[in-house]
């Protein structure tokens, strides 16, 4: 459930929905988030869907990169205390 214009006020003193939730978002980007072995760091917020992405690369075996990303709600992104296990897999 997305965060209402009055929650996001509450929350952060901003005068704006979009001045707010810029101010949660970076309020996520010093924290490492976790799915299994992998680490994730944010890599945006889709207002229009209200999903913060996170992102991992990695060391394939085959010398090339591994890379997934994964979405949470803002809600539920600013709730977690950085297990990502519930987060919607992208790619």
């Amino acid at each position: 459930m997305k965060l209402s214009a009055a929650e996001i006020k509450d929350m952060t003193g901003c005068a704006t929905r979009a001045h707010g939730e810029t101010a949660l978002y970076a309020s996520l980007e010093t924290k490492s988030w976790h799915r299994g072995d992998r680490i994730y760091k944010t890599a945006g917020y889709d207002r229009t869907r209200d999903l913060v992405h996170f992102t991992a690369t990695w060391s394939a075996d085959n010398g090339g990169v591994g890379h997934s990303r994964l979405a949470l709600s803002l809600k539920t992104a600013l709730k977690c205390t950085g297990d990502s296990a519930q987060a919607t897999v992208l790619h």
